[in-house]
């Protein structure tokens, strides 16, 4: 069964990432994991713990081909975008690396499905957790996210793993299950920072075990039960106590014991010429500035701490027309609305019902799944970060346990071939997208085509789809495109002949040239609707807005046939 469901994720995420270009942030991930297992330098894009760039860049350290030179300005500087572009597109075969990184995410991918099927088993049966494990396979955020360089998946499967592991713990106190909690524990810490909301879920799921009573069984070596109050208060102290240390000497472990201090950063050099910028967090400052003086953590840990706050207070966002820096509470549940698909809103919502009606189940299963659910939401909801469903990633894997909830009330006769009535009609919403997982939104909104008129940004367009651009080049035979693209990608690498505008995060406004028409002019959505350029970029498009594409490449680059300028004053 679960050989069967390895082959086809492995079949199903390879086949969309191999026909993907690189998004927005993989060749900095990728880059900065290099450099950093080779190097034991962290100065590239630190605004996360790198044990998953590390992860990723594994393979590359097999391969005597890789190339790197840091005889350039942008690695003296930290200049992130242009070293990963130099790295990845100039000295060596992007693709031939970038694949091989993306499948070290794939094994992760394949690592949370066992684990959401394991969990399944036991609280379901096999039949059922089958079906859920169906669902996950078929999920597109995340085979989307299970093909990319980012950190988005591996925390996803660190934090689930320790939810898994700490449910089987406060049934059953072994020495295997303390493991397995501390390991995925300790890993989702250095993996992404969102990892740090798992300490208060713990301390919340165990104090839940604590009012709820009954037989707290234990065997190490002998088998037992934790009777009193003051016994199961000093095992979950402990509990605690070890996850904290546990967490702390991984720190350390994956920063190579290595204090710092912090090499040259372009954005950590912005925060030092911009002080006013740490108002915005003045605790995490405060916090990360004993740490350092006492030199307790890596230098590079608290500094990038302090930064992912920092950037996480005020950026770009697009929902449905409006645009925000500080972003909206119900970003989030939008975006799962239009983004989950209708097969498992329908399970989940009934689970939900399920779940709620009955006590019993709340009190002794559900509430280690649906609590940490609630949780991670409400923390995502108070965020300034509307930037992707992404960061709702983890939510995913505790949403299909759910869905199981209703799956095992559906008792009947034929309940296997029951069972297979919403898989069927969950392959049939994701073969309606794939290739293009990333781009994918339900039939709320009549799928990905209007995804653009409601969400922007790693939901949509987050630059993945220059290679079935050039394809489409191909079949058409234009030989020379204008194109604004958003991201970080080469389009010469893919053998696109382009006429660049601004748009990519590594472009200026000094880079800006004029269109040459008549011509194809190929847009990225994200930049179509100028969310990170602002009203003038907004003005700009904003008669091209109007008009019917000739073309949608992928979902995020829309093409259009241009005669003459259709710009009434200036080019951004």
């Amino acid at each position: 069964m679960l050989c069967a469901f390895a082959v086809v994720f492995i079949a199903l995420t390879v086949g969309s990432y191999t026909q993907k270009s690189a998004t927005v942030d993989e060749p900095q991930h990728l880059t900065a994991g290099y450099t950093a297992l080779r190097l034991h330098d962290y100065r590239l894009d630190p605004e996360h713990p790198p044990f998953l760039r590390l992860w990723a860049a594994l393979p590359l350290l097999a391969m005597p081909d890789v190339r790197l030179d840091t005889n350039t300005v942008s690695w003296e500087t930290g200049q992130g975008w242009d070293f990963s572009r130099h790295f990845l597109y100039e000295m060596n075969d992007a693709d031939h690396l970038l694949y091989r990184a993306r499948f070290m995410t794939v094994i992760l991918g394949i690592l949370l499905g066992v684990l959401v099927f394991r969990w399944a088993e036991e609280l379901f049966g096999f039949w059922t957790a089958a079906a859920v494990l169906a669902l996950y396979c078929l999920e597109p955020n995340i085979l989307a996210h299970s093909g990319l360089v980012t950190t988005d998946l591996g925390v996803t499967c660190f934090i689930f793993g320790a939810l898994y592991f700490l449910w089987r713990l406060t049934r059953m106190l072994t020495l295997g299950n303390a493991l397995g909690l501390v390991i995925f524990f300790a890993l989702a810490q250095v993996s992404k920072f969102s990892g740090l909301v798992l300490g208060p879920i713990v301390v919340v799921l165990l104090l839940v075990r604590l009012l709820r009573g009954g037989a707290w069984l234990y065997q190490f070596g002998s088998r037992g039960e934790l009777r009193s109050l003051r016994d199961r208060l000093l095992t979950m102290a402990a509990i605690v106590l070890g996850l904290a240390v546990a967490s702390y000497v991984a720190v350390w472990v994956v920063y190579g014991f290595h204090y710092g201090p912090t090499a040259p950063s372009a954005d950590l050099t912005l925060l030092q010429k911009n002080p006013q910028l740490l108002d915005r967090v003045h605790t995490t400052w405060a916090v990360g500035s004993w740490f350092d003086e006492h030199r307790l953590l890596p230098d590079t840990y608290t500094r990038s701490l302090i930064l992912a706050q920092v950037k996480g207070q005020r950026r770009s966002a697009y929902l449905a027309g409006e645009f925000s820096r500080t972003g909206w509470w119900y970003y989030f549940p939008v975006a799962f609305l239009v983004k989950t698909s209708l097969t498992v809103l329908f399970l989940f919502t009934c689970g939900l019902v399920l779940s709620m009606k009955t006590r019993t189940r709340w009190k002794s299963e559900d509430a280690f799944i649906i609590l940490p659910l609630v949780i991670y939401l409400g923390v995502a909801i108070m965020a300034h970060l509307n930037i992707g469903l992404r960061h709702l990633l983890p939510i995913y894997p505790l949403v299909l346990l759910v869905c199981g909830v209703t799956l095992e009330e559906m008792r009947v006769r034929w309940r296997p071939f029951l069972l297979a009535v919403p898989i069927v009609v969950a392959a049939v919403e994701l073969a309606l997208v794939y290739p293009h997982c990333l781009a994918f939104f339900n039939q709320l909104i009549r799928g990905p085509t209007n995804g653009h008129l409601v969400l922007l940004d790693s939901n949509l367009d987050w630059g993945q789809d220059l290679k079935p651009l050039k394809h489409w080049m191909d079949v058409n035979q234009v030989q020379q495109i204008n194109l604004d693209y958003f991201g970080t990608a080469d389009p010469a690498y893919y053998g696109i002949h382009a006429t660049t505008f601004v748009g990519s995060p590594s472009s200026s406004t000094t880079q800006v040239t004029e269109p040459h028409l008549p011509g194809y002019v190929a847009v990225s959505v994200q930049n179509l609707h100028g969310v990170r350029q602002g009203e003038s970029q907004r003005e700009f498009y904003a008669p091209l807005l109007e008009r019917e594409p000739t073309a949608i490449i992928g979902y995020s680059i829309h093409v259009y046939w241009v005669e003459t300028n259709w710009w009434y004053n200036s080019l951004p």
